[in-house]
C-alpha cells in the first residue's frame, strides 16, 4: 500500500501535464488550420485579374484588406533608386525600391526586383509605364537583428516606408501612401529580377502539434515504466 500511495502525487501531476500538452497539440492543429485557410485567401487574391490602384485604395478606405491583391498601375518612376539589403536565389542581392507616380498623382514605393551581387542593373527604368504587383504593407519595422538603414550611404537594411518616401522629392500636389507594390516578373532579361509573388507566411504549426503530441507520447510512456517498476518492486 506504502508504494500505491506514493506514486499517486505523480500520476495526478502527470495527468495535468498530459492535459497541457494535448491542448497545446490539438491548438496547434487549430491554428494550422486558421493559417493555411489565410494562405489560401492570399493565394486567391494573388491569382485573381488585377484591379486599378484607386480601386484597390477605395476598397482600403471601405476597411477591405488589401494586402496582396493584384494592382495595375500607370505612370513614371522618379528620383534615385534605393538599394535594400536582400537574397536572390540563396546569395546576396540589392532590392531595388523606387518611387512611382501615377497617372493620378499617387505616389507609392515600388520594389522592382532584385540585383544579385556581380550583376549589371539595366538601364534606368522607363519614365512612363504600365505594369502589374502586388500590393503589400510593410510596417513590421526594424527586427532585433537589423542593422540601422544608412540613408545617406542609401543603404536599407529593413522597410522604413515614411523616411523612404521623404527620401524621393515628390511632385506638386502629389499624394503619397505607405502601400508598396512588388513588380511582378515580365520576362526580365535583366536585372532587377522581379520575385514570383508568394505569401510570406510562416507555418510550423503542423511541426509544432507533432512536438507536443511527441511530448504527451513520452510522458505516458515514462508513467507506465514507473507504475511498471513500482508494482514489481
Amino acid at each position: 500500500m506504502k508504494h500505491e500511495t506514493a506514486i499517486w502525487p505523480v500520476l495526478a501531476l502527470s495527468l495535468l501535464a498530459l492535459s497541457a500538452l494535448l491542448w497545446l497539440g490539438f491548438w496547434q492543429l487549430e491554428r494550422l488550420t486558421e493559417k493555411q485557410d489565410l494562405i489560401s485567401n492570399i493565394d486567391a487574391k494573388m491569382t485573381a485579374a488585377a484591379v486599378s490602384l484607386p480601386e484597390a485604395l477605395v476598397q482600403d478606405s471601405k476597411g477591405a484588406d488589401i494586402e496582396y491583391v493584384k494592382v495595375t498601375v500607370q505612370g513614371s518612376f522618379i528620383g534615385k533608386p534605393l538599394q535594400k539589403i536582400a537574397v536572390y536565389n540563396g546569395a546576396a542581392a540589392q532590392d531595388i525600391v523606387q518611387a512611382f507616380v501615377t497617372t493620378d498623382n499617387t505616389v507609392l514605393l515600388v520594389l522592382r526586383g532584385a540585383v544579385p551581387e556581380g550583376a549589371v542593373m539595366a538601364d534606368q527604368a522607363p519614365q512612363s509605364t504600365t505594369f502589374v504587383g502586388i500590393i503589400r504593407r510593410h510596417e513590421g519595422g526594424q527586427g532585433i537583428f537589423d542593422n540601422d538603414n544608412n540613408e545617406a550611404a542609401n543603404r536599407w537594411y529593413w522597410w522604413d516606408t515614411p523616411a523612404m518616401l521623404a527620401h524621393f522629392q515628390l511632385p506638386e500636389g502629389a499624394t503619397p501612401t505607405t502601400w508598396v507594390l512588388h513588380r511582378l516578373p515580365e520576362n526580365d532579361n535583366a536585372a532587377p529580377f522581379a520575385a514570383p509573388p508568394i505569401a510570406e507566411l510562416r507555418n510550423n504549426h503542423l511541426g509544432y502539434a507533432i512536438t507536443w503530441f511527441g511530448l504527451a507520447a513520452v510522458l505516458v510512456a515514462m508513467v507506465v515504466v514507473l507504475a511498471l517498476r513500482r508494482r514489481t518492486s
